[in-house]
């Protein structure tokens, strides 16, 4: 074999045992078995060596009891030891245990008999003695870890120079204690008990072994730290003070009720009771803060000291680089402090970290500001939710029964450690209950009237919650959460908010009492009744539907376009909790205003109308049709006219019924394009309550919430947008240049010939002239082609109802005498539904069709007779409306004997079509799209919600509108398409 395929072989045989630095299998330093280290190189847990295991390294695997360290180089090598001999103290040698026997299960010498003894193996200046022996302390000196050390002062001062404590006194946490000054200091069950939400109550280690210590060291010696271990209790206990004796009654009877009369090695704990208004109104804060990134006040410089359960102080810093609730808002931290910016982030903790990664440590939270040049900092308070007075969650309460606190914890796995006897500190591996605070809230509210970018002093307000051990071993979470939320005087706002909703209301009703009049003229009615109040309800219902909608939309466009675009501070957004009072506005004014679009939808799917048809018969053609039947006159002879055409009548009717749902306004492309601004192009992240949001959601936003009062704001403001495009294109472009459906029927009447008389209310309605300038209109194309080209060179007469007049539409106001002769008519089918027949196609009677036939007859000709002026007792006169009768939609001038038409070149009739109510139905979907976003969150399903609700509105009145084309045209549904 050549050196070349050796070589080829040994690389790939290398290359295969190398270890793949690309993809390597997730290790946590928690999953390290118990003999296995955890390798900061591959990051890895690796099994210890032979004879080797991990002590407190969790990095590095040290020699077993009875093994001796030797090095071969960087290799550490653990050799046994002989029979009867230990590990020396330095474990490099193997000694014998002198004066004791081995304990061959720790593999260590039986310890000392005496408590005065220390086990040591070589003498102070470093020589060995041979063995491992006891020791005996001298009397000025006591057995330490690694020998014999100096006593604690008290027992030198206690005894006159020895480290001994007297009778008189007593051993209390390493030091000699008077027990005069001890008796002072009640060792009491209470004291140690701790009382858990879930109603389990403990004795804790923690408190049973330092208490009574740190109590008469911070008393007596005033002991700082002491004093700190103290106060740390009482936190712990969530400040209840009320109960049985405990660490905050002792903190309170002792130093006092709060830091008035607290001396200087005292940490303050309480501010005065019933206080926390005063507190939280203090107007010392001078700094003036600003949204511009580059001012070095853009960001709330609060400072944190960071303390020990035994009284140390651990770390000293900003509050973004020393407080930590949790991995995922711990990146995202630097955003808590930047001033304006509404922060919310929640994230999940495993429960076996609570008792495994976290430590109990204690916060005090200031706020750095300058005062006159001179640089200072503010004690920043805090609201513990937890804390009970009498049994009563005082802090839930009204702010005037608030107890204010100053210190505050993340995490307690100290105090749930269980006493495991009432002479010594036995605790368990782990706490049976672990408290953690379950949401943390900033609160910052800015000073109004006392200048620009001041604010009051912040409000920390926590809450928290607690998990038993019995959970330590599932895969359970617990849920954290840190919001910082700004705010102002709502007061104020609401109250603007009232006074305009108030003066809008008025205007709301006093508008619906003038078109309850209205309506009351128009309806014929004599006195007040139940459907006139009915009538002035739903009058009030949509007027004050469209006044709240008004004042919620350009307060909350105020809010925002002030907000994003200020300099200088004056105004923050509304908070989530203040946003309840818009949305209640807002679903109120979507309701009220769905009582209106029922009733619009009613009243135009119960109107009387009637389809005149002008056209005369003419003269029959001498050889009779083979398929026409011979109809004959009243005495049997057969009639020299020609049967008029009902196709002309039936192709207006499907008409007017296409017409019915006809708007300007596209509901599927509005909400199409309305989507595509907010989530496609990104306006929808404009909403965040941030002063420098943007088009894109970068990862900031995911940590600031978004504003329902932006949210609004913005995608109204969109969808008005767009409606105001479509309406003008419509109006502009499209109806002028393209097609004007209104328009169009109109022109299509007047070449067919035929006429429609609406009645909206019982005396008032619309007329629209269809009658053909040329007499008739049932000819061919050639002959169509030429009556409207006469009408183009002006050849003959106007199309209007006036000679000389091209006014084709008119208001009409009948009088009663009108619309009893109306009624008359139709009196004998009142009873069933025109020439519609059922759906199983049931035939109907002769007697029936009969009464159908001279109905319509009867009404064409009354209607075409009014219409000439031939009619003795019935007669109209055509006026213009004055100004203020158009303005108040409301006619003052009297019908007396004669109808009143009034001209309309404004195409009034379409206020029996969805055409004439535009505003309603867009103000209607705006309050739908809104409601349905308040309560998803979701403008997605908002618009399919949207648009479903108005395509079934839409098929619902074109089904409700069909039915009653057939009953009061008295034309055969089978021929509405």
């Amino acid at each position: 074999m050549s050196w070349k395929v050796i070589l080829a072989v040994y690389i790939l045989t290398h290359q295969t045992q190398a270890r793949n630095f690309e993809f390597i299998t997730y290790h946590d330093l928690m999953q390290c078995q118990e003999r296995d280290y955890f390798n900061p190189v591959t990051l890895q847990c690796t099994n210890c060596p032979p004879n080797q295991t991990v002590y407190d390294n969790p990095y590095t695997c040290e020699c077993l009891p009875r093994f001796k360290s030797l090095y071969k180089g960087k290799e550490l090598i653990c050799e046994p030891c002989p029979a009867l001999h230990v590990t020396s103290n330095d474990k490099r040698t193997c000694i014998p245990c002198l004066g004791s026997a081995v304990n061959e299960t720790l593999g260590e010498c039986d310890p000392c008999p005496l408590t005065s003894q220390v086990m040591a193996d070589k003498a102070v200046n470093g020589t060995s003695l041979g063995g491992m022996m006891c020791v005996k302390c001298s009397n000025d000196t006591v057995p330490g870890p690694e020998g014999c050390v100096p006593c604690h002062a008290s027992y030198y001062a206690a005894s006159g120079g020895f480290c001994v404590c007297p009778e008189t006194h007593e051993e209390l946490g390493g030091t000699c204690v008077p027990l005069a000054e001890l008796s002072k200091i009640p060792d009491r069950k209470s004291t140690y008990t701790v009382q858990y939400n879930s109603g389990l109550a403990l004795e804790s280690a923690f408190l049973k072994a330092h208490f009574r210590a740190a109590a008469h060291s911070c008393t007596f010696q005033q002991n700082k730290s002491a004093c700190h271990t103290l106060s740390n209790m009482c936190v712990l206990l969530h400040y209840e003070f009320d109960g049985d004796f405990n660490a905050c009654q002792y903190y309170r009877e002792e130093f006092g009720e709060n830091y008035i009369t607290l001396p200087d090695h005292v940490p303050w704990l309480y501010y005065p009771e019933g206080e926390a208004n005063v507190y939280t109104s203090k107007t010392k804060l001078k700094t003036t803060y600003s949204f511009n990134d580059g001012d070095p006040n853009s960001s709330l410089n609060f400072t944190v000291a960071k303390y020990s359960a035994d009284g140390h102080l651990l770390e000293y810093g900003r509050l973004e680089e020393v407080l930590t609730l949790c991995p995922l808002i711990d990146f995202r931290f630097d955003a808590v402090v930047k001033f304006g910016m509404t922060f919310s982030q929640r994230c999940f903790l495993n429960v076996k970290d609570l008792w495994d990664t976290y430590e109990t440590v204690f916060y005090d939270v200031f706020l750095q500001y300058y005062d006159k040049e001179e640089h200072m900092m503010y004690a920043v308070p805090i609201l513990n939710r937890n804390y009970k007075e009498d049994g009563v969650l005082l802090n839930q309460e009204s702010k005037m029964k608030w107890q204010l606190t100053r210190r505050f914890f993340l995490i307690d796995n100290l105090s749930g450690r269980e006493a495991g006897s009432p002479n010594a500190w036995d605790e368990l591996e782990r706490a049976r209950v672990v408290q953690y605070v379950k949401n943390m809230e900033i609160i910052i509210q800015l000073r109004e009237g006392e200048g620009h970018g001041l604010i009051y002093p912040p409000l920390f307000k926590l809450t928290y919650d607690e998990v038993e051990d019995n959970y330590y071993d599932s895969n359970r979470k617990v849920e954290v959460g840190l919001k910082v939320q700004y705010t102002m005087n709502f007061s104020k706002i609401q109250e603007d908010l009232s006074i305009a909703i108030g003066v809008v209301s008025c205007f709301a009703v006093l508008w619906s009492v003038i078109a309850t009049w209205s309506w009351f003229r128009r309806c014929g009615r004599v006195g007040l009744d139940v459907p006139t109040i009915f009538h002035f309800v739903i009058m009030v219902c949509g007027n004050l539907a469209s006044m709240f909608w008004l004042v919620m939309f350009f307060s909350c466009l105020y809010w925002t376009i002030f907000f994003k675009r200020q300099d200088v501070v004056h105004l923050f957004l509304l908070t989530q909790h203040q946003e309840t009072v818009i949305k209640q506005y807002l679903i109120a004014a979507w309701f009220l205003k769905l009582v209106q679009v029922v009733y619009v939808v009613y009243v135009q799917i119960t109107i009387d109308m009637f389809i005149i048809d002008w056209e005369q018969p003419r003269a029959r053609n001498s050889i009779p049709h083979p398929q026409l039947n011979v109809s004959l006159d009243d005495e049997g002879k057969q009639r020299a006219e020609q049967p008029i055409s009902i196709w002309r009548t039936y192709f207006i009717a499907n008409e007017w019924n296409e017409l019915q749902t006809h708007r300007k306004v596209n509901v599927g492309l509005q909400l199409f394009l309305t989507l595509l601004f907010l989530k496609v192009m990104g306006f929808e992240n404009l909403s965040v309550m941030s002063p420098d949001s943007s088009f894109h959601d970068d990862r900031q936003g995911s940590n600031v919430p978004q504003s329902f009062v932006c949210r609004f704001a913005i995608s109204i403001s969109i969808y008005l947008a767009i409606v105001m495009a479509q309406w003008l294109f419509k109006l502009m472009i499209y109806e002028r240049y393209v097609e004007n459906k209104l328009q169009q029927f109109i022109d299509l009447c007047s070449i067919a010939n035929i006429s429609i008389f609406i009645l909206e209310h019982k005396m008032y309605g619309y007329y629209i002239h269809g009658r053909s300038a040329h007499g008739f209109a049932d000819v061919d194309m050639q002959s169509i082609y030429e009556q409207m080209k006469r009408e183009e060179e002006d050849l003959c007469g106007h199309r209007g109802l006036e000679p000389s007049s091209e006014c084709q539409t008119f208001e009409v106001m009948v009088t009663p005498k009108f619309r009893e002769k109306y009624d008359t008519i139709l009196r004998p089918l009142h009873r069933r539904r025109g020439l519609g027949r059922p759906a199983g196609r049931i035939k109907m009677a002769s007697d029936q069709l009969e009464q159908s036939f001279q109905a319509h007859e009867a009404l064409k000709r009354f209607f075409g007779m009014f219409l000439q002026h031939a009619l003795k007792n019935l007669d109209y006169i055509i006026k213009e409306k004055l100004f203020l009768e158009g303005l108040l939609d409301l006619e003052f001038q009297e019908t007396d004997d004669r109808c009143l038409l009034f001209r309309d070149n404004k195409h009034t009739f379409r206020r029996v079509l969805f055409y004439g109510h535009e505003a309603t139905f867009v103000l209607f979907e705006m309050l739908l799209f809104t409601f349905i976003d308040i309560v998803s969150g979701d403008f997605v399903l908002a618009a399919v919600v949207t648009y479903a609700l108005v395509v079934l509105l839409e098929k619902v009145c074109s089904a409700g509108g069909r039915n009653n084309v057939v009953h009061k045209t008295l034309v055969d549904q089978r021929f509405l398409m």
